[in-house]
């Protein structure tokens, strides 16, 4: 028997996704933006990558994304980081005490 399972709402559809090279407001880009929160939020960048990937299970991104997300945009590692995957930073950061706008 099958069943048809919804895609939960709460789950970033991928990192990828949409993902935008800068802001055109700011012209700061979403991976700027999440290297300023991991900046911000003291800790170390594995700790960081577990804060991210709370709520996200299989769907979480692996230690070599993590690392592309905080890569300099020239960089060979550099990965762009989706405004969806910025706004789940912001909130699981925002958990711990660490806030950021994203304005």
């Amino acid at each position: 028997m099958m069943y048809d399972v919804p895609a939960s709402p709460a789950l970033p559809s991928s990192p990828l996704a949409a993902a935008q090279p800068y802001d055109q407001a700011g012209g700061e880009s979403t991976n700027d933006r999440l290297r300023e929160l991991v900046a911000t939020s003291g800790l170390p960048t594995a700790v960081a990558m577990t804060v991210f990937n709370r709520g996200l299970g299989a769907a979480g991104c692996t230690e070599t994304q993590w690392k592309g997300f905080l890569a300099d945009a020239g960089s060979a590692r550099f990965v762009p980081l989706s405004d969806e995957w910025l706004a789940h930073a912001v909130e699981q950061f925002a958990r711990i005490g660490v806030l950021r706008e994203l304005a």
